[in-house]
């Protein structure tokens, strides 16, 4: 029975990458608006790499607020690997799932920023469009034949405004234009079974990674982003609110800025700020 507190309750609810960032934050908004979620990543415990953030720490905040988080350890690298989530979902929630957040991206330890296509390593190409474009089409491939039986449910896609700008390299943008493109056309054969995709773009995001780290960004990004960067939690509101919208279907095919979803749902950032929107172009 869902209530005005817990306007998720009784959803099953998948989110790849949870183990910090935005995915992290994704996963307590929706745990704490009751929906059952269920999270991914390669850290199921803490201490087990190099970057703060770690699956099990995930269900322990989910917990204190009174929600519900199930973890599997998932190499989103690997298809079978994201197939067996999905086998276990299924087979555990006989089949249901109201919301995929496909958020899960895999970064070398240091983004090239501005290096010339040609000087790049190989494996740049590789790491960030395999986990971050693949792996969201695995993981929608699993998660729609459900949905579609079903005639109801929604897929989010995280992406940002390196689809339509240069950011850091080529490969980076490419891998956001392909999110985007992605969940557009999904959305196009999803509509006619009541199924909803679209996409996100949150603002510059003050993540652990960030924090632990935020020589990894150039000095002038890195300030902006201390001073007026959004908390992760700030996209999962947007999340939480697109998958209680009772018109989702409206919204479908669609780019969704994070900050343009504040106005309409009303809510803003933890600190009860309501952070700039992002341009479209």
């Amino acid at each position: 029975m869902q209530s005005q507190n817990k306007p998720l309750a009784g959803k099953v609810a998948v989110v790849t990458g949870a183990t910090r960032g935005v995915g992290k934050g994704v996963a307590l908004a929706l745990g704490e608006a009751g929906a059952l979620v269920y999270a991914t990543g390669r850290t199921l415990a803490p201490g087990a790499s190099n970057w703060p953030g770690s699956l099990q720490e995930t269900v322990g905040e989910i917990a204190r607020r009174g929600g519900t988080c199930i973890p599997i350890a998932c190499d989103h690298a690997d298809d079978d690997s994201v197939k067996r989530v999905f086998e276990r979902v299924h087979d555990e929630q006989s089949g249901r799932i109201d919301v995929l957040v496909n958020n899960v991206f895999a970064a070398p330890a240091q983004m090239p920023v501005n290096v010339p296509f040609w000087e790049l390593d190989d494996e740049i190409w590789e790491t960030l469009l395999r986990v971050g474009l693949r792996s969201h089409y695995i993981a929608s491939r699993c998660a729609a034949p459900r949905m579609v039986e079903r005639r109801q449910g929604l897929i989010v896609n995280t992406s940002s405004g390196g689809a339509v700008r240069y950011t850091f390299n080529v490969p980076f943008g490419v891998q956001k234009a392909g999110v985007d493109k992605m969940a557009k056309d999904m959305a196009h054969d999803l509509k006619p079974f009541n199924v909803a995709s679209v996409v996100i773009w949150p603002g510059f995001i003050k993540s652990e990674k960030f924090l632990a780290q935020p020589d990894r960004v150039p000095a002038p990004l890195a300030r902006r982003i201390m001073e007026s960067g959004e908390s992760s939690e700030f996209a999962g509101r947007a999340v939480a609110g697109l998958a209680a919208d009772p018109q989702i279907m409206e919204k479908t095919g669609q780019l969704h800025l994070v900050a343009e979803l504040a106005e309409e749902y009303g809510f803003t950032d933890v600190d009860g700020r309501m952070p700039a929107k992002p341009a479209r172009a």
